[in-house]
């Protein structure tokens, strides 16, 4: 009997140990989590306009030439991670290549997927979370889109992250001259 009550004590702590461990490894990656956060305050007015302004591709119809569209996809609720993704992107994006959001080559969306207008975005890209996807319209007709499924991989890595957005759009840019 003490053997086990021994075997009990001892897993206790190493399973009180790992969960200790746990939130001191996320509390010290959780300042590069809550800088984006911080950012992504500044962008939250922007997502929403754009959310207002319309996220239908059919609404792009009228345009003339090539336009590249960055989607944000995301849900109601979400994560630091999923916050900092989206500042990250916006960010990189228009950091990197403000010349195509001047002329209007470039369009910038966050999406709230859960909203009943946007459902059927998850569906049409595959979605299963938040997400980043380029769509390539030319006169007004979708032309390719892709998925950026790497953002998850740099999620904290925020000039990577950035880099790899804007690398993206810039290949789909360029090919769309």
């Amino acid at each position: 009997m003490k053997a086990k009550t021994i075997v009990s004590t001892v897993l206790l702590l190493f399973v009180a140990a790992s969960v200790a461990y746990l939130v001191v490894n996320e509390s010290r990656s959780q300042p590069e989590a809550d800088q984006g956060v911080q950012n992504a305050g500044a962008t939250q007015t922007t997502s929403q306009q754009a959310v207002a302004e319309s996220a239908v591709i059919a609404d792009e119809a009228n345009d003339t030439g090539h336009k590249l569209i960055a989607y944000y996809f995301h849900r109601t609720q979400r994560c630091r991670t999923c916050l900092a993704m989206e500042a990250y992107a916006e960010a990189g994006l228009r950091d990197g290549l403000p010349d195509a959001f001047e002329s209007g080559e470039l369009e910038w969306r966050a999406v709230n997927v859960e909203e009943p207008e946007n459902e059927h975005f998850v569906e049409e890209y595959g979605l299963t979370a938040s997400a980043l996807v380029m769509v390539l319209l030319e006169n007004g007709e979708q032309k390719q889109s892709k998925n950026l499924e790497r953002v998850w991989e740099l999620a904290r890595d925020e000039w990577g992250f950035k880099d790899y957005v804007r690398d993206e759009a810039l290949t789909y840019l360029e090919d769309g001259s």
